[in-house]
């Protein structure tokens, strides 16, 4: 369990203090910053098992601002559209139910740290945001799974986790992303209140995961031509870091749902090219997400609630945590 540059948070509130709004989502001069930061522990009860702690520093470009060969190659693949470039560092811990042995048991999830560079070409048109990805990184103790997680127990005085000397081992990872997300109103309910429905499909290719995700979310809210839902870090449902406010004060609550077919994910099965600690994976997964967003004098902030279906056979029926994103335009 662990929660960083928590420093920065007065920072990115004063990169977004002014109050000014676009109003064509499709031509946006700012630049946008972000930190994010999931834990087990925003939820209740909080457990520190599985997916115990990610986070995550990230930057949009303005629309438009981005190498020509990046801006060719997403054109080629999706069409015609405003596009954007986003760039982030991110760090995933996993470990197992008892945290507290010295050999853990080898049929539960293995500890595991994941260390990863993002980048990803954003396309938009009116109606449909199109993402195509790579990222390049790092598992194993390079990860620093182990150096930050126990670091951050040991200033709050909690216990280190004792299990650390069983995790993966150093390996480095690359996959690649695409996917598209479209949205669509369903009810005009007056005074700028709608409902709208964003259907999206994903899918991932790498030694990190290998998947194929298909999902909708359900919001209702205001200045939803704003952005493309909330940023959670994959592979659930995801509308990016991107938004442009259309109005000076957006807001909406949200729920949805994505099931997800799973060929390979090396925090499950251990790692790919040497013998470590894995289980057996699952290869049908669903999750659930709920929350709320609102953006205001060009900050956005989300939170957000994830229930994922077992990943491997020994997991418990349902495991949770929760997604705290901060965004800033400038």
């Amino acid at each position: 369990m662990k929660i960083t540059a928590a420093a920065a948070l007065p920072c990115l509130l004063l990169l977004g203090a002014a109050p000014a709004f676009a109003a064509d989502p499709l031509n946006d001069p700012d630049a946008i910053a972000t930190l994010q930061i999931e834990n087990d522990a925003f939820s209740i009860p909080g457990t520190d098992r599985y997916y115990t702690a990610g986070q995550r520093l990230g930057y949009v470009s303005p629309t438009g601002v981005l190498p020509g060969f990046l801006a060719s190659l997403g054109s080629g693949v999706f069409g015609p559209g405003s596009q954007r470039l986003e760039i982030d560092l991110q760090q995933e811990i996993f470990t197992p139910v008892d945290t507290q042995v010295y050999n853990p048991n080898p049929h539960d999830l293995p500890y595991s740290g994941d260390l990863a560079l993002h980048g990803t070409i954003i396309t938009d048109t009116a109606a449909t945001r199109s993402l195509l990805g790579a990222s390049i990184g790092v598992v194993g103790p390079a990860a620093l799974g182990q150096t930050i997680q126990n670091g951050f127990h040991n200033i709050i005085g909690n216990t280190p986790n004792k299990g650390w000397h069983y995790q993966l081992h150093n390996e480095p990872t690359l996959d690649f992303s695409a996917g598209r997300i479209w949205r669509d109103d369903l009810a005009d309910f007056g005074n700028g209140l709608t409902l709208q429905a964003l259907p999206q499909a994903t899918a991932q290719v790498g030694n990190t995961e290998i998947y194929a995700q298909g999902g909708a979310i359900l919001r209702l809210g205001s200045g939803l031509d704003s952005d493309y839902g909330p940023a959670v870090m994959s592979p659930q449902m995801t509308g990016t870091d991107a938004y442009t406010p259309t109005q000076p004060f957006v807001w909406y609550i949200f729920g949805g749902a994505a099931g997800r077919l799973v060929a390979h994910e090396i925090s499950v099965q251990g790692n790919d090219f040497q013998t470590s600690r894995g289980v057996t994976l699952t290869p049908y997964q669903a999750d659930l997400e709920a929350g709320l967003a609102v953006i205001v004098f060009n900050v956005r902030l989300s939170a957000t609630e994830v229930f994922e279906t077992p990943e491997f056979h020994h997991e418990a029926p349902a495991f949770q945590y929760g997604s705290i994103a901060l965004s800033a335009r400038f």
